[in-house]
């Protein structure tokens, strides 16, 4: 479906630590009861790698869920990514309506529920089959394995639906307030509050753990609670700048320096000549009154400096059929949101088939900037 996926560099760490956890611990103590010392073996390491991919897969389904319903919804969908927490689907832009935004945010548990019921079912399956003792032995492993990923889903869905933003739960108790009181700034910050009061009962309920019942696991609860704490502060701040960038439009915030460059001339010359003199920015190629197409300053760092004697403006540049416009009358939110999905660092604001403009998230920042110092 054309959703990219990343996988952050802490993501590693949580995979290594469950693999040693379920391979290392938890299989050797479920396959070997009588064992004194249980000590990990091929099949429990083998167990604990594919228990673990399997929990990151659940995860991912949970994400591709919200990912799927959003691109139903209209909404692009830059990439998902795991990490130590688990994952996120990143949104192009905000939903525009209360029922996009419940229908989204309720996707995720109710594949994670789905997943539970499932892996459940196996696994009261394999135990009734177990307890006949016609198979054998043998059953013991995909038992845990399915009563683990049981547990994990259900699990999943049950925290995700917890009413605090910006936790799924969060997002369906938004979209109720957002549709009852048609005032989303009020609906986020009640759901804010709520997020937040979950995140201090989290790192509460973890350092009370750690210090008074020695369990090492508080340590995940407050990290946690402090993870939703800070996301749930950013969220409100993220809305508070879109509920501001919908009442401007993109002639406002625009750049309206325009220069032009022609196409056949070398890279080494439009370095010297153009882009040292003056700020990173995006450059119209022209050919007399004609555009022909953008070189922003990123095209250049793509170019190995061995070439740039050789190679010209044209070679390099964003042919006009390919680029990525705006409308002088458009929101700069948005702008804001095709500039994140894009992952440009300018777009150009284009009016009579002219460049009259760029809408960076530089150009936004200034504009937000100049308005809040005016304001004082």
């Amino acid at each position: 479906m054309g959703i990219d996926l990343h996988l952050d560099a802490s993501w590693f760490i949580i995979v290594a630590l469950l693999i040693y956890t379920l391979g290392f611990i938890e299989f050797p103590r479920e396959l070997h009861p009588r064992a004194v010392a249980p000590r990990a073996d091929i099949v429990s390491i083998a167990l604990g790698i594919a228990a673990s991919l399997l929990l990151f897969a659940s995860v991912l389904a949970h994400e591709f869920a919200h990912a799927w319903m959003a691109i139903q919804r209209g909404i692009a969908v830059k990439r998902i990514t795991l990490f130590i927490f688990g994952g996120v689907a990143h949104i192009a832009e905000e939903p525009d309506r209360p029922a996009s935004e419940f229908l989204i945010a309720v996707m995720g548990p109710l594949t994670s529920a789905a997943l539970a019921a499932v892996f459940g079912a196996a696994w009261i399956w394999l135990t009734i089959l177990d307890s006949t003792g016609v198979i054998g032995a043998w059953l013991t492993a995909p038992i845990v394995l399915t009563n683990i990923l049981a547990q994990a889903n259900g699990s999943l869905a049950l925290f995700n639906l917890a009413p605090g933003f910006p936790l799924d739960g969060g997002r369906v108790l938004r979209a109720i307030l957002w549709g009852v009181t048609r005032d989303l700034r009020r609906a986020t910050r009640w759901a804010t509050r709520v997020g937040q009061l979950i995140a201090l009962l989290m790192i509460g309920s973890g350092g009370a753990l750690f210090f008074f019942g020695s369990n090492s696991g508080g340590i995940w609860y407050a990290l946690i609670g402090m993870f939703l704490w800070n996301a749930a502060s950013e969220g409100y701040r993220q809305m508070l700048l879109l509920e501001t960038l919908r009442g401007v439009s993109v002639s406002r915030v625009m750049t309206r320096v325009v220069e032009t460059v022609p196409p056949d001339i070398s890279i080494l010359d439009f370095v010297d000549a153009y882009v040292l003199p003056r700020r990173e920015q995006t450059f119209v190629v022209a050919d007399g009154t004609i555009t022909l197409g953008l070189i922003p300053f990123d095209q250049i760092k793509r170019v190995k400096r061995a070439e740039w004697r050789v190679r010209r403006v044209r070679d390099v540049m964003i042919p006009r059929a390919r680029l990525i416009a705006l409308a002088p009358e458009q929101t700069a939110a948005s702008a804001l949101a095709r500039l994140s999905a894009s992952e440009q660092d300018e777009l150009s604001v284009i009016e009579n088939e002219q460049v009259i403009g760029f809408v960076g998230q530089e150009t936004i920042a200034r504009y937000l900037k100049l308005q809040s110092d005016l304001a004082r």
